[in-house]
């Protein structure tokens, strides 16, 4: 059962080339394209996750360091608790008589190690360093000791008393007041602990954070809640109730993108391991939420701007190529109408070695040998049934003209007319050579039987010792093929002329031998002379031929036809006396 086949498919194969081109362009533009796009929303998503995984790293890092920063002050305290001068003279305080001069001298020693502290730890966001005993109070900004509530100095001495020597941290005044951390310096005495003196941190969370952050970040803008056991101890100032609330609810995950306020917001929550405190910090997400629009429109405007730019430089070079090859199309229609007449021939094209230029080239030259064939195969048909007409001219019926000459010839050997029989067999012998032969070659040997009987009646016409003829052919060339009735036509044209002039005997030379594989075949004649350029006049007609036999030129065209133009008819003259004619043929055998 026969396929029937789509009817897409049979369009497609029978549409233009410039369709089929556009079409697989077409197809390959939109591929590339959906593979674009499709890349281009995997690489956004990838980039998002590696965002948001880098975002929640650096603002762990910041967290981190809040952690290590409190650690530091922590150190610190420890530092000067165990300081030897400032035990020594809170020891000093407690055991020896009290004096102006004494508080005054130790409250100077305390206040400068105080403010060498302060220097030293100052990074880390510290608003000043106190410590209380029981004649006085040391700070290293006494200015803002005065601001603190007793209350709360109070409650900080409190908790670092019932801490026993180890830090703590009050968190209950972080969004008012600020962190602060308490810890006592004691001493044995009499198997019991003595509090000599509490040293109190005023840490300002806010700078912390803020510092925290613009030094991984690089941004300022970064927000923090913190919790201590569930409860929130700190929140940024820029952040209200509501928007506590919201993320406080919303934040599923370790991070997320949340909107507040209509703006969004990076969200992530951690631990500050040092202090136990959870966080959540939040930093604006507006610039990257706009840069990664921007971004994506950007790609999207440039992928479109990629596919315009293909698709008119596509079709501009499809343009280009099918314009080739619609020439070569027209070309071979005007071939195909007319073979008489050869396309015209694009200069553009002749030296362009791509395909096109060679399919132009190789058609322009198949133009041309085509029609070279044809006017050869129609011009030599048409000299060969010229030569052929020219030689039946009288004939009219070959087997009664046959018949005819025997009956002549029995008659004069009836009669003992010995020279009327040899014409008239000489003439027989000559019609039937030349009326039968059906080949459109002869050899050299049948054409020097031609000639020879051609000798025999022009002997008898003209008195044998008026015609001298000899013959020196070399016995190599006797089998080579040679056109039809060549020889003798040349010989009848030396008689013709030679008899017209001269009185006296025509003296005829037939040589004959090959050089290299090619032939030369001379008739010599004394008597004529061949006028000059003598071929090239009967070709352009300046010059009519009055020969009674096959003309010059008809014997040249013909030779060059089937041979080709190195070889032809050559006429020349030797001396005053003597002209030439000679045949250049390839040697070939039948």
């Amino acid at each position: 059962m026969r396929k029937t086949k789509h009817p897409l498919r049979m369009w497609f194969r029978n549409a233009p080339l410039k369709i089929k081109i556009a079409l697989i362009t077409a197809f390959a533009i939109s591929l590339t394209s959906m593979a674009s796009l499709i890349g281009s929303f995997i690489f956004m998503h990838s980039y998002n996750n590696l965002l948001y995984q880098a975002l929640a790293g650096s603002l762990s890092s910041s967290a981190e360091d809040i952690s290590s920063k409190l650690a530091n002050i922590e150190s610190m305290t420890n530092s000067i608790i165990s300081s030897q001068a400032i035990r020594k003279n809170l020891i000093s305080l407690l055991d020896e008589t009290p004096s102006d001069i004494l508080d005054q001298n130790v409250d100077n020693m305390i206040t400068s190690s105080l403010i060498d502290y302060y220097q030293n730890y100052k990074n880390n966001d510290i608003n000043y360093i106190s410590l209380y005993n029981p004649r006085f109070t040391s700070s290293s900004y006494k200015a803002a000791i005065s601001e603190l509530p007793d209350t709360i100095r109070d409650t900080v001495i409190q908790a670092a008393g019932e801490n026993s020597g180890y830090a703590c941290w009050i968190t209950d005044y972080c969004n008012t007041y600020g962190l602060f951390l308490g810890r006592d310096s004691r001493r044995v005495q009499n198997l019991n602990f003595e509090t000599l003196g509490t040293v109190i941190v005023s840490v300002d969370l806010e700078k912390l954070i803020s510092s925290s952050t613009q030094s991984i970040l690089n941004n300022g803008s970064a927000q923090y809640i913190l919790y201590e056991n569930g409860q929130e101890i700190f929140h940024s100032r820029s952040l209200d109730a509501t928007q506590i609330r919201v993320v406080h609810e919303d934040l599923q995950g370790n991070y997320e993108i949340l909107m507040l306020g209509g703006s969004p917001y990076f969200c992530t929550k951690g631990k500050i391991a040092n202090n136990n405190w959870d966080y959540i910090c939040l930093i604006p997400y507006t610039y990257i939420a706009h840069t990664l629009r921007l971004t994506r429109y950007l790609s999207f405007g440039i992928l479109l701007f990629s596919i315009l730019v293909v698709f008119i430089l596509s079709r501009f070079m499809i343009r280009s190529i099918t314009a080739d090859f619609a020439s070569l199309v027209d070309k071979m229609k005007q071939f195909g109408q007319d073979e008489s007449t050869l396309p015209v021939s694009e200069e553009a094209y002749a030296n362009r070695v791509d395909e096109a230029g060679i399919l132009h080239q190789q058609f322009d030259q198949m133009t041309v040998e085509i029609q070279s064939l044809i006017q050869q195969n129609y011009v030599n048909e048409i000299l060969t049934k010229d030569a052929r007409l020219k030689a039946l001219e009288s004939q009219i019926n070959p087997h009664f003209l046959y018949n005819a000459l025997e009956s002549v010839n029995w008659r004069a050997k009836a009669i003992g007319a010995t020279d009327i029989s040899e014409m008239v067999q000489a003439l027989g012998d000559l019609l039937r050579a030349t009326l039968s032969h059906k080949d459109g070659n002869f050899t050299v040997r049948h054409e020097l039987h031609i000639v020879n009987d051609y000798i025999t009646i022009q002997k008898i016409r003209f008195d044998e010792e008026r015609l001298d003829y000899q013959e020196e052919i070399s016995p190599d060339i006797l089998d080579a093929e040679l056109p039809q009735m060549t020889i003798q036509p040349l010989i009848d044209n030396a008689i013709n002329y030679a008899m017209e002039v001269i009185t006296e005997t025509c003296h005829i030379i037939l040589t004959g031998y090959a050089v290299d594989n090619v032939i030369h075949i001379k008739v010599t004649n004394n008597g004529s002379q061949f006028e000059d350029h003598l071929l090239e006049k009967l070709e352009s007609g300046s010059v009519k031929s009055h020969g009674i036999g096959i003309g010059l030129l008809n014997i040249h065209q013909r030779i060059q036809l089937i041979y080709g133009s190195d070889y032809g008819l050559t006429l020349y003259n030797t001396d005053e006396d003597h002209a030439v004619a000679e045949i250049i043929i390839p040697q070939s055998k039948v």
